[in-house]
């Protein structure tokens, strides 16, 4: 399969989408403006009777610093190792390049009549909006967890509780540089539908 020499322009961007990491990110982030309709792309996901169970929370670059010590703390509590907050530390300190941070969360309402699962994943594809949307508009994205989403204590600085789930953080910026080398979009296209599409017969 090949791209399409002049695909229709939405769809391009769908197809095209891929993830930058944060190291190789730098300024411009999006402004307010762009900002509101990444994030108001995001209320369109999918959401089985409209429970909105997706949050997310802007981090600006002042408040890096405490929000990735608080993340390194968070990591190490749940790895149990003390020694390895430093390493946990610098791993963040790159992905502190990229200059505008979102967290994205689920917040579940377990007394609702739509499933707790169904809630996350409502949440999780609001998340791969923001990035989609993101995309669109020109700027490079990036989706991180690691093992400080499991930190109640972290979640709880979100006001999520233990039904709560923090899905990862999303990296926005402008590319720059040109990241780790990785398929073409035609390439991880084609080898993605021979490995997860089937056709279904009775």
């Amino acid at each position: 399969m090949t791209l399409p020499v002049a695909p229709n322009p939405c769809i391009e961007k769908l197809l095209t989408r891929t993830s930058l990491a944060g190291a190789f990110m730098g300024p411009p982030a999006p402004d307010d403006a762009q900002l509101e309709m990444i994030l108001g792309a995001a209320q369109r996901a999918a959401d089985h009777r409209r429970v909105r169970p997706w949050r997310f929370f802007v981090v600006r670059p002042e408040h890096y610093e405490a929000f990735f010590d608080r993340l390194a703390a968070a990591a190490t509590r749940v790895q149990g190792d003390p020694a390895r907050y430093e390493m946990n530390r610098d791993k963040y300190r790159l992905t502190a390049r990229a200059p505008l941070l979102i967290v994205a969360a689920a917040k579940i309402d377990p007394n609702h009549k739509t499933r707790p699962i169904e809630q996350t994943f409502a949440a999780a594809g609001a998340t791969q909006l923001v990035l989609s949307a993101a995309h669109a508009l020109g700027f490079a994205g990036f989706l991180f967890s690691g093992d400080g989403v499991f930190d109640e204590a972290f979640k709880a600085g979100f006001g999520l509780g233990p039904a709560d789930h923090l899905i990862g953080f999303v990296c926005l910026g402008t590319a720059a540089g040109p990241g780790k080398p990785g398929p073409s979009a035609e390439q991880s296209i084609r080898e993605g539908l021979a490995a997860t599409v089937k056709q279904w017969t009775p």
